[in-house]
Order: structure tokens, then sequence, then C-alpha cells
């Protein structure tokens, strides 16, 4: 298997991992719990980002472009207007 395909796979499972990580702190009671799943997905956020690093500088995988300030106006503006009608 090519490494730019094991790099991609690897990202996609990290990134699956810690989303399923960040479902189970939010739903979990126990405090003792909690704080090992955040400890955990503190991991997985610091190892996915590592990767991502890496796979960026070999043009593994190429970002999206970053969001203009119209657009971040935008999508703050959205935001704001969905927390007022809550």
């Amino acid at each position: 298997m090519q490494e730019k395909i094991m790099v991609s796979d690897t990202l996609s499972a990290l990134n699956s991992g810690v989303k399923g990580l960040s479902d189970m702190i939010v739903q979990t009671e126990n405090q003792e719990l909690r704080q090992t799943l955040i400890q955990m997905r503190n991991q997985g956020e610091t190892c996915q980002y590592e990767l991502f690093t890496i796979a960026k500088n070999k043009n593994y995988y190429q970002p999206a472009s970053a969001a203009t300030s119209e657009q971040i106006d935008k999508v703050k503006t959205i935001v704001k207007s969905v927390e007022a009608a809550n």
C-alpha cells in the first residue's frame, strides 16, 4: 500500500476516534471516566494534528483555502442569529 493512502486512512481513523470520544464525553456523568476520556481525546487530537502536519508537508493533503473575512463574518452572523432564536 502506498504511504499516501496509509496516511490518509490513518487520519480518517483518528478523526473518527476523536469524534467518538467527544460523543462519549458529553454523555458521561462519572467525572473520573469523563476526565479519562478527555485525556484520550486530547491525545488523539495531538496525534491527528502531528500526522496532518506530516501529510501536509509531504503534499499528501491539501487543506481548504483560508476563509475570507467576509465568510467569517457571515458565519458569525448566522451563529448569533441561531443563538438569539434559542
